[in-house]
């Protein structure tokens, strides 16, 4: 997903309340409880002279109760922490990678994955609805971000990865290497000399540039970057459909080893296996990629603060097991255990040694 599309287009609201719900047995164990009471009362009033009825029934109230306030007690002891499950892959899995991390290496925690697109979901963080949102992007909602953290009701913990690129990109083949057709196509301004490598098959004329998805708020980054580079007279800007046919486009041209240019991001998964290259002059501002709580855990969860503020990752880590859940056609929790499996370089830094045992073991 563009990172414009993250931060500057609501498509759907949140509906699902991400609110602990509570435990069942806290509605169950009162009438539990009354029952109990009116046969113990039964007991009392009916069954006085038989003794052993008596016994029975003051013994198996007593387990009843005593069992009723340790299943409450379990049931408010485990906190429950709400993920923001933004719709691209990439923060699915890093929420995943913590979600097994203080469900397996921690006591007392239980992560749950709340859906929903940027605004709504940053807005649910800053109230508490949502404890961690584990990718921002939010140099593209500068102004709720700047309001929430002056608050300090969004509290910023460090990066999760550099700020991630993004622009137009061509295949490495084609500007390197002894087969390389347009070997001097460095720059957004040198398109115009291989005008004829990138035709539009709808209008031989001209060419064509994928410039995003329609509908995403970086198609019009890309319509800008058309006119003021005076490529508007020999370019088509074309926009897909969706994230994956926009990949599919740029796929199938690497396949063939033919030429192909467009906007896309990283990380991402089809950046994960192939090698482009970004043209200079067509990048657009860098994200800002860092990990965002509710001011809530500072006092409620440290020790999951603690490990936030140690949890980094790279661009090129991402793109790998992203790479490795498409070419395996993982979930995210899968791609979740390959990277907590294969990359324990990675994260055992961000917690202690008794944590990292337990999350192997766990593994």
């Amino acid at each position: 997903m563009s990172w414009f599309d993250r931060g500057g287009k609501i498509r759907y609201p949140v509906t699902k309340s991400c609110k602990k719900s509570e435990s069942s047995i806290s509605f169950i164990s009162p009438m539990l409880a009354g029952i109990s009471f009116l046969t113990l009362i039964i007991c009392l009033g009916g069954t006085m002279k038989k003794n052993m009825k008596f016994k029975t029934a003051m013994l198996f109230t007593l387990v009843l109760i005593l069992g009723l306030s340790g299943c409450e007690k379990n049931s408010t002891s485990v906190k429950t922490l709400v993920f923001a499950d933004l719709s691209w892959d990439s923060v699915q899995v890093h929420n995943r990678i913590m979600g097994f991390i203080i469900e397996n290496g921690l006591e007392g925690y239980k992560a749950e994955y709340m859906s929903g697109d940027t605004i709504p979901t940053v807005n649910g963080l800053s109230n508490g609805d949502i404890h961690v949102m584990m990718e921002s992007w939010h140099s593209n909602y500068q102004e709720a971000y700047d309001k929430y953290t002056a608050s300090g009701d969004i509290v910023n913990v460090g990066k999760n990865m550099p700020n991630a690129p993004q622009g137009w990109w061509v295949p490495r083949y084609l500007v390197e290497g002894p087969d390389a057709l347009a070997p001097n196509l460095r720059s957004i301004k040198d398109l115009p000399r291989y005008v004829h490598l990138f035709k539009d098959p709808e209008d031989p004329n001209k060419g064509l540039i994928y410039g995003g998805m329609s509908g995403w708020g970086q198609l019009e980054i890309s319509e800008k970057m058309v006119t003021e580079n005076g490529l508007d007279k020999m370019f088509n800007l074309g926009a897909a459909g969706s994230d994956a046919a926009l990949a599919g486009t740029m796929a199938g041209a690497y396949k063939k080893k033919e030429p192909w240019c467009g906007y896309y991001w990283e990380p991402s998964a089809i950046m994960g296996k192939l090698d482009m290259v970004l043209l200079e002059g067509s990048e657009f501002p860098p994200a800002k990629v860092d990990i965002l709580v509710n001011k809530s855990l500072l006092e409620e969860a440290p020790d999951i603060v603690e490990i936030l503020k140690k949890y980094s990752t790279t661009v090129a880590t991402n793109n790998e097991f992203l790479a490795e859940m498409s070419n395996n056609d993982w979930s995210t929790e899968e791609a979740a255990k390959w990277f907590l499996k294969n990359r324990q370089e990675v994260w055992m830094p961000w917690v202690s040694k008794e944590t990292a045992d337990k999350v192997r073991a766990a593994l």
